[in-house]
């Protein structure tokens, strides 16, 4: 009886291990993939946009939120940071708007709230 209980939390741990090598590579970025996504670019019409985005609590929410937006054709680069509430997204504004984005975003279940404010501004 006690080889019985071993076997089942073997398989169980047996494929945990294989789901997380799967889930490991099909989100591998391929050098092939990104230079497809790239070479589609207009580099004329990249702009970049910062969005106050709340409901973001920690790290794994940032990183949802990168690979979400990362993941819309034409986006170019994103940076996301839960203590400040900001997205930072630059991406081609011919394969992609800001309306995408948010609507991206809206739905993984955070919320944007509009522009963020820019960190440049002097503070009084």
């Amino acid at each position: 009886m006690h080889t019985n209980l071993k076997k089942p939390k073997m398989r169980h741990l047996f494929a945990i291990a294989i789901l997380m090598i799967a889930v490991s590579c099909s989100n591998s970025n391929s050098p092939d993939a990104k230079k497809t996504a790239t070479s589609e670019v207009n580099t004329a019409a990249i702009k970049t946009i910062r969005l106050h985005v709340t409901g973001m609590t920690c790290e794994g929410c940032e990183n949802t939120v990168k690979d979400a937006v990362t993941a819309v054709e034409g986006v170019t680069g994103a940076e996301t940071s839960y203590v400040k509430e900001l997205a930072v997204i630059t991406y081609d504004s011919t394969l992609t708007t800001e309306s995408d984005l948010s609507k991206v975003i809206d739905e993984l279940g955070y919320k944007v709230e509009g522009p963020a404010p820019d960190n440049n501004e002097s503070s009084q």
